[in-house]
């Protein structure tokens, strides 16, 4: 979250929360994260469960643009890990800057953000995570989870040209702004097969129009089946026909 709107309850909350665990010893909250966890964290955590659910049964990788500090995309590996554990195929493959927002447009994108939002990732720690995750995960020798790190604008044609083996599952678009959204529509939506997932994170949002801005110039809107979750108004997502 930028923390643009954030309420006075909200602001209390996460004050607090911030303090119980500041009290807590490490493997104390290693080892109880739905104790800590809020509203907001456990809807988007089921959300993901609902949208990984959609796909289990198509080939390819699950992409994300707009990974911060990697909490979505761990979820999701480590539902593959669960339901789908001898997946080969299955990649999770993240992009971000992992240095704040980059590519703002003047024309599409909120004048009041700017490049340090979300640049409070540490990289190292994301890393050292999935190394983690790779301990005891069944066929280890085998890459799961990739960070490409850069401006997904020069970095997601390049990354599909590259890659000749790659067909998308699900494409994640959490990016926020204009500019990544629509370079990640042009790169991977033309290597997904039918039923293939798109999620956006931001549609219909008036205080981040940038990734609507793209979907109405990738797509034909009136062409679309959009649907959202009942229980996460932010989340609206499509299967490519």
């Amino acid at each position: 979250m930028t923390g643009r709107r954030q309420t006075p309850q909200e602001r209390e909350r996460l004050s607090r929360l911030e303090d119980l665990v500041g009290r807590c010893g490490a493997s104390y909250v290693a080892s109880s994260p739905w104790l800590f966890a809020s509203r907001i964290q456990m809807t988007s955590a089921l959300s993901r469960i609902e949208m990984f659910k959609m796909i289990e049964d198509l080939p390819g990788a699950v992409i994300e643009t707009g990974v911060y500090r990697g909490n979505s995309l761990m979820l999701l590996a480590q539902l593959s890990q669960v339901l789908e554990p001898f997946a080969i195929n299955r990649k999770f493959i993240g992009f971000d800057s992992f240095a704040g927002f980059s590519s703002i447009d003047e024309r599409h994108d909120p004048s009041n953000i700017g490049p340090e939002m979300f640049s409070d990732t540490d990289l190292s720690i994301l890393r050292e995570a999935i190394e983690v995750f790779d301990i005891d995960r069944p066929v280890n020798r085998l890459a799961k989870i990739e960070l490409v790190v850069g401006d997904i604008v020069d970095k997601a044609a390049q990354y599909a040209e590259k890659h000749s083996e790659l067909i998308v599952a699900m494409l994640i678009l959490d990016s926020d702004l204009y500019l990544p959204t629509k370079a990640a529509l042009e790169a991977f939506v033309p290597l997904m097969p039918k039923g293939g997932l798109i999620v956006f994170d931001e549609l219909a949002y008036e205080p981040f129009p940038g990734e609507t801005q793209a979907l109405k110039e990738f797509f034909t809107v009136n062409s679309l089946e959009l649907r959202r979750l009942r229980f996460d108004s932010s989340v609206v997502y499509v299967r490519l026909p």
